[in-house]
């Protein structure tokens, strides 16, 4: 008893698009050229933080 089509589809296609999401998510600083600051308060681009006044 296998699967249809359509089931595989089901299954494999949400699994790429997160397979997907998670490498640009691991590499979006290397894809956009900017570098993220974080510490325990805060998530935010340097540019961001030379705006705000270096916080």
């Amino acid at each position: 008893m296998g699967l249809s089509n359509a089931a595989w589809a089901t299954l494999l296609v949400p699994t790429a698009l997160a397979f997907v999401v998670m490498v640009l998510y691991g590499f979006w600083d290397k894809i956009t050229g900017k570098e993220y600051y974080v510490d325990e308060e805060i998530l935010a681009y340097d540019e961001d933080l030379l705006k705000e006044g270096g916080k």
